[in-house]
């Protein structure tokens, strides 16, 4: 056997996995352009070797493809490592310290920012509040964002400087935390819609702040063995801005990872003006022209993607029966959505051609998804749309046919068992944590799942 080309890399001696069902296993890998040649035997790879191949004797260690990461949020995670970093704290104690220290080397007035608190893992066994957080820095403004991504804990003075008062409203679709006895603000607000009120006043990155974040948040999906991944909230702030900052930092080479940018539905839609902008959407960003599939294997546009509820460590997942670990803060959950609502939004998206992405984690939410799916299917009959419902966590047997017969992806979380499980079970109890994330009966229904890991919500290293 004789190679036309001499390979760039020849690696050798090693475990290889082809992922291949008639040739599951190799000893050698050329690779030719960022792309694999052959896969096959040490004699066999040797003759790919040229003048300029960098040629490695593995040794026995073992080789996989690249990890796709098929749901996460690159930007926002790569923004967040220069953050204050909550993800290990065990205590309100130590976040007021982490905070404090964090505002000695700040000017007063400028945003303290942290990221990945979970009040469950906390000794004090609660989210911290804006008095907390204004003992450990009053003359500045913070905001600290819980491990979900559904919630965030502020000071008085973000507070004040939001102009949210306890006389303020719950948004659409949104939650205002505040004292059950007192009805003072708690300074916690859950939802995209309450926290929103918070992101309008915060200063915005610039290009020059994305595509250094980007760079970073790719080097470490690198190291992972991450080599694709969807970026699940891309437009949350300034679409324009950060889909420019993707392709600037692909042109530069600063992002090496392929990547798909699912479109939040917020950017190009205000569910508090539902019906006009239901009119103004066709003529908005999905009236371009742009849809799911535009671009390259570099970058791409995938999904439209749509929030129905929040989560289960902040009582947000909707539910048909109540939860939560504090009698006081039992509920159902949030819907962010109205079902008939999401219908008509979902069939317009589907028509103009998108995949579509929605956010369903408790079983109510689930079936409110699916309705939506059915609608735009009815709507306007597509093959193979493949329609993804993230999360998919509270999924009942009785979903299972309904899924598989309208083609939906199930795009679950492992992670979340092994580092939020002991929350679920406080938030649930342990006999409904036994029937989430149904992975072993999804796949004996012969329904097509993907993996991924939320990042940053969970640690999101695929071999972990």
């Amino acid at each position: 056997m004789g190679f036309m080309v001499d390979a760039d890399v020849v690696l050798f001696n090693g475990k290889v996995i082809t992922v291949d069902e008639k040739k599951p296993r190799a000893q050698g890998v050329a690779v030719k352009d960022g792309r694999i040649l052959w896969v096959g035997t040490n004699e066999g790879v040797k003759q790919a070797i040229g003048r300029g191949t960098q040629v490695r004797d593995l040794k026995g260690m073992t080789v996989v493809p690249g990890f796709i990461e098929s749901h996460n949020h690159t930007l926002m995670f790569g923004l967040g490592l220069s953050s204050i970093d909550l993800t290990k704290v065990s205590s309100i104690e130590e976040i007021i310290a982490l905070v404090k220290e964090r505002a000695a080397r700040q000017k007063e007035g400028t945003w303290i920012t942290g990221v990945g608190y979970n009040q469950n893992e906390l000794k004090e066994k609660r989210h911290p509040t804006r008095e907390d957080l204004d003992k450990a820095a009053p003359k500045h403004l913070v905001s600290l964002r819980h491990t979900s991504a559904h919630g965030c804990v502020v000071n008085s003075l973000a507070l004040a400087k939001a102009g949210i008062t306890k006389e303020t409203r719950d948004p659409e679709g949104g939650k205002i935390g505040k004292d059950g006895a007192t009805g003072e603000l708690t300074g916690l607000l859950f939802e995209t819609p309450a926290m929103k009120m918070i992101d309008d006043i915060t200063p915005k990155p610039t290009l020059e702040d994305l595509v250094p974040a980007l760079g970073d948040a790719g080097r470490r999906f690198l190291s992972e063995g991450i080599t694709s991944a969807m970026d699940a909230s891309v437009g949350g702030n300034d679409i324009p801005l950060q889909i420019a900052a993707y392709q600037e930092a692909v042109e530069r080479g600063i992002l090496k990872v392929r990547h798909n940018l699912a479109i939040w539905s917020e950017a190009v839609f205000d569910y508090c003006r539902f019906e006009e902008s239901l009119k103004e959407a066709r003529g908005r960003l999905l009236g371009l022209g742009i849809r799911s599939g535009l671009g390259d294997e570099k970058l791409r546009i995938g999904p439209f993607k749509i929030i129905v509820d929040g989560a289960f460590s902040t009582v947000t997942a909707v539910t048909y029966e109540p939860y939560g670990a504090e009698a006081s803060g039992r509920g159902c959950g949030v819907l962010v959505v109205e079902p008939e609502k999401l219908a008509r939004l979902a069939s317009l998206v589907h028509g103009l051609g998108w995949q579509l992405s929605i956010h369903g984690i408790g079983d109510r939410a689930i079936d409110v998804c699916l309705d939506a799916f059915e609608a735009a299917q009815k709507s306007q009959p597509r093959k193979d749309a493949r329609h993804r419902l993230e999360h998919c966590t509270m999924a009942l047997p009785r979903m299972f046919d309904r899924i598989k017969r309208l083609g939906v992806i199930p795009v679950l979380q492992p992670g979340f068992i092994w580092e939020l499980g002991d929350n679920w079970f406080r938030q649930l109890g342990k006999e409904t944590c036994a029937r989430l994330k149904p992975f072993r009966t999804l796949l004996d229904n012969k329904i097509l799942m993907a993996f991924s890991s939320d990042r940053p919500v969970v640690s999101g290293a695929p071999l972990l």
